[in-house]
């Protein structure tokens, strides 16, 4: 076999190898594409809280009457909503927002943490937790990459396990700072969000 001949093969081989080697990296995109996108439909969107139970019963409307029941307690907490937006990065957000007393004082009075308030002066603002997370292989539990962020005014001390249970609804255990008759109380939380929406 001549030299020229041999030269031809090798590129003709080279060339094989790499067609070869694109479409392998081709058919890998594809197939990543189509679990993002399985996973986009799946779990990407906005949930509406649905239950939250607290370990410990508690006054939080202030009549008198204490309760496990959250929604019950704290009417405000029908606007609690959770976000999951998926990317291809490998992970992705979620954003859990509920709402959190931010002042319980009359025009003249300065606010004292440590006295409590009556229900009538009670308001609530929208306090947003965003958190990258990853979703694990059998796609059960979802897992946050940071702590929980601290500051003087959020509520949510940690989160203790986020799980995915049957048809688009998600069950967070978290730790959170609750005001209510007797003041700012600390209790273990168990709240159940549905998807409501395909897109956050």
């Amino acid at each position: 076999m001549n030299l020229q001949l041999r030269a031809i093969l090798r590129i003709g081989l080279l060339i094989s190898i790499c067609s070869v080697f694109l479409m392998s990296c081709d058919k890998n995109d594809k197939s990543e594409q189509i679990k993002l996108d399985e996973l986009t439909e799946k779990f990407e969107g906005r949930y509406k809280l649905i239950s939250s139970v607290a370990d410990k019963a508690m006054d939080i409307n202030m009549d008198g009457t204490s309760s496990t029941d959250l929604l019950l307690e704290n009417p405000k907490l029908e606007k609690a909503r959770l976000g999951i937006r998926i990317l291809d990065y490998g992970y992705h957000f979620i954003e859990e927002m509920w709402p959190m007393v931010s002042s319980q004082i009359s025009r003249n009075e300065v606010f004292d943490p440590n006295k409590v308030y009556s229900t009538n002066g009670l308001n609530y603002d929208s306090y947003y937790n965003l958190n990258t997370c990853l979703l694990n292989t059998d796609q059960a539990e979802i897992q946050l990459l940071k702590d929980v962020q601290e500051d003087e005014v959020n509520t949510l001390i940690s989160v203790e396990s986020i799980q995915i249970e049957g048809s688009e609804i998600i069950k967070i255990k978290s730790v959170r700072r609750i005001y209510t008759i007797k003041g700012w109380l600390t209790s273990q939380i168990e709240s159940r969000y549905k998807r409501y929406t395909g897109m956050p």
